[in-house]
């Protein structure tokens, strides 16, 4: 600001200079016009002397047209000169020259003008002209830099004592805080300070102290649970730095080592691993030497007593300050590698004779379908044990194990270097044999041979303790090329086989041909085509009344399962014969008691359902051997709000005479919520009659067979007349199956009160039919 004063007070100096220079010239030119016009000296010398009264004019002269002097004056010793206005490019001397001339308008220049008589010259001492302005600014400066002087100092103490001294006393409060301690810290006020900046700052810091008391609190709760975490782990979990040695190990890596904690910890794993176990040395060497970041492998390990065991061992590489490292955690998994094995023999072992299972059976014959595709021809053998289950049943199921346990070492044995021997089932086996022939009739002869080699083995007598047992079996024979047949197909060309040996006597062997190959692919259709139709809900019912004798008037109805496959009618004949072997039969009856008892519930709520009035729903012996079957039942009849009187279910004497004991027992659970009960085509088997009696049914359905000569044959006359005196003495009611003629409904009607069912009285019909036909009431 003061140079800026100077400079501005300089420039306002130089211009009033200039103008008092311009004014005093020009106030003195016409003198000396008159001095130079005249040639008076006097006049001449007295006009200079007028100019040199002013300092700054330190020469002037005044010279006629030719140059003469006529008057002058030098005061050259009085010239000022200063360095500083030379440094500003300030110059020290000015010269005018002014022309003395008639004109009035003479202008001070360097040039002549045509009427010029004379001329005055003037020098200007400028740095004196201004020597008053410089003497002023220096005084200015002087005075300024001391006041600055002055208050730096001032701001100096004022730095000092108000900021620098506290925040020196407050850096070393600062340096007194104890780093290393957990516990919390605070840093006092400064005295004077207590409520400015400063109290302000050792707030935020105290805050600050006791955030980072909390946070190093938790971190070491932290590190000690995790570290108790790690310790307490099974797993062995350490960490090698780039030199190999141990950074990191919980205590069962120290136990497994046989070392400490303390002890383990900088020892080098070459010391501490590679006595032991160098496998895993080795390792742990390549995994550090390759570029792969983390690695996982079940190696075996040895611990320092050299206890061998399976390690799962997970390799994991990261950088620290130190330079790379790995962590390694295993673990033991010699339990499950060892229960794994046991599931595997489970898997593929028979439990009871340790022989190989139907798993292991079918990855053999598909493992040599995909290998062995151009190799010779090969045997599949199925051997199913002839009334077995009836072993089971009357020596107990202990004898029937320990026959079979004894019977598979004999085929192990016996068949060791022939061929594979498997148990598929309860009394199933199975035995394989490779490399028959590469022609077929050879290979079908040798297989035939074999066969019977099986079987003859089979018929030979077992002793157990003092009894002797003499088996048979049924056996079935496939000749087959890998690469042609799914191990599933061998298996089914086998049973199918087999039961063809069943059907011929049992006891025997035989061999699977094409013509088997046709039926057993038109059941594996059928049984394809009966499980879609259970997905789309094709299997219907429809009704056909009973008649009473007496009355002529309907009783009850029988729901009989139909198949609607797309637009056909699916004949019973063609599916029910193979639904009742398959395990299909389950869902389908499932299905149909549902509907059945779906429609009754319909006919309750319109009123239609009267209280003697119900439906009878066949039942086949594998849905009556399941255990939750009375459950189902009490289900569905509790999901349609329908009483148990309303159902009676039919079943067959195969089926109730099957298991005896558990049939009796489950009818009279289910008669207990009131189901009646009926036994269909009584007269066809030969137990009827001696387990009758024991049967607790409401009705007796007498087969068509025996309805259809009735009139024309005197022995069905005499047979149905007897089956109708027992079902009287036993109080049970009587049902004539296939009722078709007039003479039929006569001869019935005279021989006793019982239920007539055929097509002379209706075809079976639709529920929609059956209820405008026999429940709707018609208004006369």
């Amino acid at each position: 600001m003061s140079f800026l004063q100077t400079y501005i007070d300089f420039k306002n100096r130089r211009a009033e200079v200039n103008a008092s220079i311009e004014s005093i010239i020009d106030a003195s030119k016409d003198s000396a016009k008159n001095a130079v016009w005249n040639l008076d000296n006097d006049l001449g010398a007295l006009v200079i002397k007028g100019l040199t009264y002013f300092n700054h004019f330190s020469y002037v002269a005044i010279l006629d047209e030719c140059d003469n002097m006529l008057a002058e004056s030098n005061d050259t010793d009085a010239e000022q000169f200063n360095k500083v206005l030379s440094f500003f490019n300030v110059p020290n001397i000015k010269e005018y020259i002014v022309p003395l001339a008639e004109s009035d308008s003479s202008q001070v220049s360097r040039t002549e003008l045509p009427l010029e008589f004379g001329k005055m010259l003037v020098r200007i001492n400028i740095h004196s002209s201004l020597s008053d302005v410089y003497e002023r600014a220096v005084t200015t400066f002087i005075i300024s830099l001391a006041g600055y002087i002055f208050i730096s100092f001032t701001l100096v103490l004022l730095y000092h004592f108000s900021l620098a001294a506290p925040l020196m006393r407050l850096a070393s409060r600062f340096e007194r805080v104890n780093l290393s301690s957990f516990t919390e810290q605070s840093i006092r006020k400064l005295k004077g300070h207590e409520s400015d900046e400063f109290s302000k700052i050792i707030d935020s810091a105290n805050d600050l102290l006791g955030r980072i008391a909390s946070g190093q609190t938790l971190l070491t709760q932290r590190s000690q649970r995790f570290r108790l975490i790690l310790d307490t782990a099974p797993a062995i979990i350490y960490s090698l730095d780039n030199e190999g040695k141990f950074v990191f190990a919980n205590k069962a890596t120290a136990s497994f080592y046989g070392f400490s904690l303390f002890d383990l910890k900088g020892k080098l794993a070459s010391e501490t691993i590679q006595p032991v176990d160098p496998s895993l040395m080795e390792v742990l060497n390549k995994f550090i030497a390759d570029n792969s970041r983390q690695m996982s492998k079940i190696l075996e390990a040895y611990d320092s007593q050299k206890i061998k065991c399976v390690m799962e061992m997970s390799l994991v590489k990261f950088h620290t300050y130190e330079g790379q490292s790995i962590l390694v955690v295993g673990n033991d998994v010699t339990k499950r590698v060892e229960a794994e094995e046991k599931i595997e023999h489970l898997a593929y072992c028979d439990s009871l004779t340790n022989l190989p299972n139907r798993n292991k059976v079918y990855e053999r014959l598909n493992a040599k379908n995909i290998t062995l595709s151009n190799s010779q021809y090969q045997v599949a053998i199925l051997a199913d044990l002839d009334q077995f289950k009836r072993i089971n049943d009357t020596l107990s199921h202990s004898v029937g194990d320990q026959l079979i346990v004894k019977l598979a070492d004999r085929l192990s044995t016996e068949f060791e270097d022939i061929g594979f021997v498997a148990r598929l089932g309860a009394d199933e086996f199975l035995l394989h044999s490779e490399q028959l022939s590469s022609n077929r009739e050879i290979a079908k002869t040798t297989a035939f041979e074999l066969a019977e080699k099986l079987r003859k083995c089979v018929n030979r007598g077992i002793d157990i303790g003092l009894h002797h047992y003499n088996l048979s079996a049924s056996l079935g024979v496939v000749v087959f090329k890998p690469g042609f047949e799914t191990a599933d197909e061998i298996l089914q060309y086998a049973d199918t086989a087999m039961y063809e040996s069943k059907k011929a006597g049992r006891n025997c062997s035989t061999l699977f041909i094409d013509k088997m190959a046709t039926d057993a692919a038109k059941l594996l259709k059928l049984e394809r085509d009966i499980s879609t139709a259970i997905f789309k809900d094709e299997f219907f019912f429809v009704l056909q009344p009973l008649i009473s004798s007496v009355t002529m008037e309907i009783s009850s109805a029988e729901a009989l399962i139909r198949w609607q496959r797309d637009d056909t009618i699916v004949a019973p004949d063609d599916f029910i014969p193979f639904l009742e072997e398959s395990a299909l039969i389950i869902d389908v009856g499932d299905k149909m008691l549902t509907k059945v008892c779906e429609f009754l519930a319909q006919l309750k709520q319109r009123g239609l359902l009267t209280n003697s009035f119900k439906i009878a729903v066949n039942i086949s012996g594998k849905q009556l051997l399941e255990s939750n079957f009375i459950d189902k039942v009490t289900n569905v009849l509790r999901k349609h709000q329908i009483a148990g009187h309303y159902l009676e279910f039919e079943i067959t004497e195969s089926v109730a005479l099957g298991n005896l004991k558990d049939t009796i027992n489950k009818i009279n659970q289910l008669k207990e919520i009131g189901i009646s009960f009926s036994l269909d085509d009584f007269g066809t088997g030969y137990s009827s009659l001696s387990h009758l009696k024991d049967l607790p049914v409401d009705k007796l359905k007498i087969d068509r067979s025996f309805i259809n000569d009735i009139n024309v044959d005197k022995q069905d006359e005499n047979l149905v007349k007897s089956i109708l005196q027992i079902a009287v003495n036993l109080g049970i009611v009587t049902v004539a199956e296939g009722v078709e003629t007039k003479e039929q409904v006569e001869w019935l009607t005279e021989n006793g009160s019982m239920l007539l069912q055929g097509y002379y009285f209706s075809q079976p019909i639709l529920p929609a039919e059956f209820v405008d036909k026999y429940l709707t009431p018609t208004i006369k």
